[in-house]
């Protein structure tokens, strides 16, 4: 969907002007005081052709089509598939070239402005201080909102939008203030070509996981008229596609997800079994669908499922226990957010404590000996999930234990002694162990 200038909540282009202005002062600032907002942890082993392609991009003004070729240059170098990706993105946050990205924005040829989108969301990807600058440059939202609503680059535009959003808080908080962002989201995710839709509502969904933006989000009704209706259109496949998982991924953290949500149980089964295989995927490092979820990102919903009694079953049948204790196994090897990971991870295993099959499965998965390191803090784990995993460790400590083969659930499975009740196996114990009487009947 395109929208007139006079249907959008931008400025004038007077107010453009002075916008541009305020970005440029703002880039000279930034050059100078960048080590008091991101100062870096080590040393830049810099390389002189990203230096020497940031000056031709500080030349847009005079060369469009060297700076161009700039753009892309960064891009490329940016990526993550590139050797050098986290320490090249450090070069070019630290060369002060974000603020001449977002100029770019503005610029006349489209294959600019699309070099220069293509170069912020790679920045943004995984990056959480250059998420933050990229929000924070005077007029950079201004310009990705007058690209995703009025231009043949809301893909593009939305894109940087939902980076930023994915990894850094502070972006998010920095989004939020923005008059017209949600509304602009909600616009691309229920109007827009699929391409578009499908990364509007990526956004949307990344949103949803911080509380303080649910009441924005809430208030925009992206609900009921962005996301229900994707849910709504799902087919009956057994994986669900990229743009309706997340949408469900949204709904699960918004309002919470059931199967009242979808037209059939079936399409309900499809999106828990998918949400629990992607995170199977995540914690080996594949993508899925060319989506490189993070563990904590799709855990988040998870969590918010299992909190719901109507889900849990669901949720123990795909095999959420045993990935939520591998979580616990290895969660400093998670990455972004490892600390609130492994807090969502002994928070999903309390949840589904709840049945005496279950509390076996963890017990089976290893998870008494995770837990009590967890709650030990012997590897300096958070105090929250600490303590969680201290509660949660007490109540599978207090399970039944055989205390003879016959009881034992594998050993004793074609054993009479299986057959006695619990008053009975009372008697035999008290008379094995010489002296305590039995229980009355």
């Amino acid at each position: 969907v395109f929208l007139t200038r006079a249907q959008t909540p931008f400025p004038a282009p007077r107010a453009m002007a002075t916008r541009t202005a305020a970005r440029r002062n703002f880039a000279r600032k930034y050059e100078q005081h960048l080590a008091d907002m991101c100062p870096e942890t080590h040393p830049i082993q810099v390389d002189e052709q990203i230096t020497a392609k940031i000056d031709e991009l500080k030349s847009a003004e005079e060369h469009i089509e060297s700076a161009t070729r700039a753009a892309e240059f960064l891009y490329r170098r940016a990526h993550a598939s590139h050797l050098r990706s986290e320490e090249n993105k450090r070069q070019i946050r630290s060369e002060g070239a974000i603020p001449y990205l977002c100029e770019l924005l503005n610029a006349k040829f489209r294959d600019a402005r699309y070099q220069a989108c293509s170069a912020l969301s790679e920045l943004a990807f995984r990056d959480e201080r250059n998420s933050l600058l990229i929000v924070s440059v005077p007029g950079s939202l201004d310009s990705i909102l007058q690209l995703m609503v009025s231009s043949d680059m809301q893909e593009d535009a939305a894109l940087v939008l939902s980076n930023c959003a994915a990894f850094s808080e502070d972006a998010v908080a920095t989004m939020l203030e923005h008059p017209g962002l949600v509304a602009a989201l909600k616009v691309v995710a229920t109007s827009a070509e699929p391409d578009a839709k499908g990364i509007a509502i990526g956004a949307i969904n990344c949103l949803s996981r911080f509380s303080f933006a649910t009441e924005a989000l809430i208030a925009e009704n992206v609900v009921g008229e962005a996301l229900m209706p994707v849910l709504a259109a799902c087919g009956e496949e057994e994986e669900l596609d990229g743009v309706a998982l997340r949408a469900a991924m949204a709904v699960a953290n918004l309002t919470g997800l059931t199967r009242e949500c979808f037209a059939s149980s079936a399409q309900y089964t499809a999106a828990v079994a998918t949400a629990v295989q992607i995170l199977e995927g995540a914690l080996a490092g594949r993508s899925w669908r060319g989506i490189a979820f993070t563990a904590y990102s799709i855990l988040f919903p998870l969590r918010n499922l299992a909190a719901k009694r109507d889900n849990r079953e669901a949720l123990v049948a795909c095999g959420l226990l045993e990935l939520a204790t591998q979580v616990m196994r290895g969660w400093r090897e998670v990455g972004h957010n490892a600390e609130e990971t492994l807090g969502l991870a002994v928070e999903v295993c309390a949840l589904l404590s709840e049945e005496c099959g279950w509390q076996q499965r963890l017990r089976d998965a290893g998870a008494i000996p995770l837990l009590h390191t967890v709650h030990a803090r012997s590897t300096a784990e958070p105090a929250q999930a600490a303590a969680r995993a201290g509660q949660l460790v007490e109540v599978l400590e207090q399970g039944h234990v055989a205390v003879f083969m016959g009881q034992h659930r594998r050993l004793g499975a074609d054993s009479p002694l299986a057959l006695l009740d619990d008053h009975c196996s009372a008697l035999v114990l008290a008379f094995t162990l010489g002296g305590r009487a039995a229980p009355p009947l």
